[in-house]
């Protein structure tokens, strides 16, 4: 029997035995129920951990990396086909594009890319992020992107990717500097619109045009330091 169709049992069996009264209630002692099925039967047993092993040879300057944010294991929640799984440890590594899962044993050295093809979400921290499948084979990059929802009409999303240069200062090292980048879609007049320069945003919003100047210059300063951060507040404020 499938993992899925084992947890629908739990529940079933749990939910005999639980007696809950409101529904904010079931959904928190459902994702409860799931985290011990998932901790107990442990990771060989669950559907997502069916993936390649996570490999990661890299010598970089500086304490650089490939992952978005922080080069370590963060609590996330994923869904994985038909499936949510909570309270899972995740990174996101962007220069491959992959999800890496953490097993819940510690001492479970074997790091795992899950599936893309199976991932519909994924959350690490406060951030969401949904696969983009539809962009795939486009002139977008496609794959992982932020989203951040904007009104009922717009939802902006933010890839994060990174390139890699060798950094031929000490060539016998063969260190890697990553170099981090970006690209902004906003899902506008039911399409996708790639805004990666101002130009992009006026043509999208010619009535603010003046507003999204006037941004511009009083936030150069976030724009040269947190352009992802630059860009949602930017889509906020056209949008007040």
């Amino acid at each position: 029997m499938k993992n899925s169709q084992n947890k629908i049992i739990f529940l079933i069996l749990f939910g005999l035995l639980l007696n809950i009264h409101s529904i904010h209630s079931q959904s928190v002692k459902e994702i409860e129920i799931f985290n011990w099925f998932d901790k107990n039967a442990g990771i060989e047993a669950l559907d997502i951990k069916n993936g390649p092993a996570h490999l990661n040879f890299d010598k970089t300057i500086d304490n650089q990396h490939r992952y978005y944010s922080v080069n370590e294991f963060k609590k996330g929640s994923a869904r994985y086909g038909s499936q949510n799984y909570f309270d899972l440890f995740l990174k996101y590594d962007i220069y491959a594009d992959e999800l890496v899962l953490r097993p819940y044993d510690e001492q479970n050295t074997t790091k795992i890319n899950i599936i893309k093809a199976n991932i519909t979400s994924f959350k690490i921290g406060n951030e969401n992020f949904v696969n983009l499948k539809e962009l795939n084979n486009t002139a977008f990059k496609g794959g992982y992107y932020e989203e951040v929802p904007i009104n009922s009409n717009q939802v902006f999303y933010i890839k994060y990717y990174k390139e890699k240069k060798k950094n031929h200062a000490k060539e016998e090292l063969n260190l890697i500097e990553y170099i981090p980048q970006y690209e902004f879609v906003l899902w506008k007049e039911n399409k996708f619109n790639l805004i990666n320069d101002k130009k992009a945003i006026i043509a999208l919003f010619p009535e603010s045009k003046s507003k999204i100047n006037d941004f511009y210059f009083m936030n150069r300063s976030l724009r040269k330091e947190n352009t992802p951060l630059f860009m949602k507040n930017l889509i906020k404020f056209i949008n007040n």
